[in-house]
């Protein structure tokens, strides 16, 4: 909360001892993860992984924002979208 809180009003965030921030995508219909929020982890090294997004077009606009990590319980649609996006790894 920490991090979102200091997204909003333009202050850097101290790190803990972590290495990422794990939050989620959405809270109800609200974007809780936006592009505010990413940059503010990474300005300070941390990487961002989401959870738990489950619709195509929002795998899509995370990703397009630049998080570095997405949870699904849609591993087959979440593997579909990278595919589509040339960032699945050659077999």
């Amino acid at each position: 909360m920490a991090l979102r809180v200091a997204s909003r009003i333009g202050r850097r965030v101290r790190p803990g001892r972590g290495r990422c921030a794990q939050v989620p995508a959405r809270v109800g219909l609200l974007a809780f993860t936006d592009a505010r929020l990413i940059a503010a982890a990474h300005d300070v090294g941390l990487q961002v992984h989401v959870w738990t997004v489950n619709e195509p077009w929002d795998m899509d606009r995370l990703l397009d924002l630049g998080v570095d990590g997405v949870m699904s319980d849609r591993a087959d649609l979440l593997r579909e979208v990278l595919i589509r996006r040339g960032q699945w790894p050659a077999t």
